[in-house]
């Protein structure tokens, strides 16, 4: 195990440091972590640790951005009904849940539909177009939400049963760009908005800022009537955090800004929720999001029921809410249970790969549940840091198909475009992808993938083993006042990771084991002594028994209206 520091990746000038912590009134230390979040002005700093919405780009900047509004305005003048055709996972349902809710503020005629993971497949299908004629009349306006840029004959079977079509998006363009009246995607080319690492969530939320915009120029509201946009940023920051967009830029200010809303839990579905995962009490973090609420969002779509969840975000009665909420926790415990029995084989094709130098993991079994393969695929890359792609056969189509994690900063989207001669579809973004594939293929495209992972990582043989450190931690430098400053860092998550500290040659307190897996320990810095978790550090429990070097991320939080402060291992390694 090596620790290597942030430092010797990204560097900034003393004087940079020192400017920062005068300018801020902050101590070095906390200046630093600045520094190397790439942040070098006071400007910079101001904008990153109190982001405002004001401070939000233009949302006409998006490419068809006009002819969306335009032709929104123009279905509520012709009253054709809209049709908002979503996706299962949270930032979809999110999507979803967000747009109907707003159009529905316009006393449009909306209707909805998610498609089922396990027998629609993702995205806009004939299947469903087929669905969506059954519940209107044409003309009628369909918007697609984090989904449709790679729909391209979908979209022209859309146009052809009488829809006018708005493709909402936030995936990988293709070769071709569906036909639409308008497409929404920040990463087309010639698209003029600045970010382009929206969350499907975070596209339609610009579609709705334009949309309200123009119907206050039009005198449908005015600055009393019109809807509090802050108020859906609940689901953009939920939609955003789970399907692991960068929480830097734009996405920082909608996320931090939505946590806030999500501590407010005012949305009924939020509230019951948060009521199900125990969270009764105190703010919303992105860790929460992470591994306490999307999971239970997701696992209504893993288990084929989205509409389970959809159905929770758009309650409008607590009642309602909490119905919806203890069906999709007893989904999760089912989903939870299908996982672990997947996951035993798949760790032992995982190790048996590693053995034979893979760069690159793929698990397959013919029967393995469908739903749950995205999960499988990224428990797997956190656990081996690999990317890694799970599979199972679909017998509706007759082949493979299956979901893969990135791992490392690879861009996954990439790679897999690069072994597309073996695929008969894929789609995704950097971090996650679905693809499918004849069988007879999964040999030669398993040896492809890793030949192009290899030539694009040159993975060192002890690369996986390098824990990043922000800073090493002396006493004098944990003050009160510097684990304070560590909230200002949040939302953490993807390209804003939570700082990693070290504490070298230091005697961990009170250990005992946990369910006989995981360590706890009491960590002193400074003149504070804070309790600690290893979770599945359990068998380094003789280790620690001397004295250790210790990294470790510093957690925030509240227990019956208690904050508190706890040490969470990250690596545990001999004093040397």
């Amino acid at each position: 195990m090596h620790f290597r520091f942030r430092s010797t990746i990204i560097s900034q000038p003393q004087h940079t440091t020192d400017l920062l912590a005068r300018h801020l009134h902050i101590p070095k230390s906390s200046a630093e972590l600045l520094c190397l979040r790439g942040i070098s002005t006071i400007d910079q700093a101001k904008n990153f640790l109190a982001p405002k919405l004001a401070n939000l780009p233009d949302p006409m900047l998006f490419k068809d951005m006009d002819q969306a509004v335009t032709l929104i305005c123009e279905a509520m003048r012709q009253q054709w009904p809209i049709v908002v055709y979503g996706d299962y996972d949270v930032d979809g349902i999110c999507a979803t849940s967000l747009l109907v809710h707003f159009l529905k503020s316009l006393n449009i005629t909306v209707k909805w539909h998610v498609p089922n993971r396990l027998t629609d497949g993702y995205g806009l299908t004939s299947a469903g177009i087929r669905t969506v004629c059954a519940m209107v009349e044409t003309p009628a306006l369909l918007i697609t939400v984090d989904n449709g840029i790679s729909a391209v004959s979908e979209v022209d079977e859309a146009i052809g049963a009488g829809f006018r079509v708005i493709v909402t998006d936030h995936h990988e363009p293709q070769d071709r760009v569906p036909a639409a009246d308008a497409v929404i995607n920040p990463k087309q080319d010639d698209c003029g908005f600045p970010f382009a690492g929206l969350a499907g969530v975070g596209v339609v939320f610009f579609l709705i800022v334009a949309l309200r915009a123009r119907c206050m120029k039009n005198g449908y509201w005015n600055m009393k009537t019109a809807p509090n946009l802050k108020r859906y940023l609940d689901l953009v920051a939920l939609g955003t955090v789970a399907d692991v967009m960068p929480l830097v830029e734009v996405n920082r200010i909608l996320v931090r800004a939505g946590i806030e809303m999500l501590g407010e839990r005012t949305r009924p579905g939020i509230w019951a929720l948060c009521e199900e995962a125990g969270m009764k009490e105190g703010g919303v973090t992105s860790e929460d999001i992470s591994y306490r609420l999307a999971p239970r969002i997701n696992a209504a779509g893993r288990m084929g029921v989205p509409e389970t969840a959809a159905r929770l975000l758009m309650a409008e009665d607590v009642a309602t809410a909490q119905q919806a909420a203890a069906e999709l926790e007893m989904l999760n415990k089912r989903r939870k249970e299908i996982e672990v029995s997947i996951m035993d084989a798949a760790v032992v094709q995982c190790r048996q790969q590693c053995e034979q130098g893979a760069q690159a993991l793929v698990v397959y079994q013919d029967n393995w549940h469908p739903g749950v393969l995205g999960i499988v695929a990224s428990r797997l890359c956190d656990r081996f840091h690999l990317p890694t792609i799970a599979l199972a056969d679909d017998h509706e189509i007759g082949m493979i198909r299956g979901s893969g994690r990135s791992a490392q900063g690879i861009d996954l989207f990439t790679v897999i475009g690069n072994c597309h001669q073996w695929l008969h579809h894929f789609g995704g973004h950097e971090q996650a992808v679905g693809l499918s594939m004849d069988k007879d293929n999964l040999r030669r495209f398993i040896k492809e993938l890793n030949n192009k992972v290899k030539n694009l990582l040159n993975k060192t043989d002890d690369f996986d083993k390098t824990i990043i450190i922000d800073q090493q931690l002396s006493g004098e430098e944990a003050t009160p006042a510097f684990i304070s400053f560590l909230r200002h860092l949040e939302p953490c998550g993807n390209e804003n990771p939570e700082p990693v500290f070290l504490v070298k040659g230091t005697k961990l307190l009170r250990t005992s084991l946990v369910k006989n897996e995981h360590l706890r320990f009491a960590l002193q810095l400074g003149d504070t002594i804070y309790q600690g978790i290893g979770f599945g550090m359990g068998d380094k429990i003789s280790m620690v028994q001397d004295k250790v070097d210790i990294a470790f991320t510093i957690k925030h939080g509240c227990f019956r209206g208690k904050r508190m402060i706890e040490v969470m291992a990250v690596a545990i390694r001999p004093t040397r």
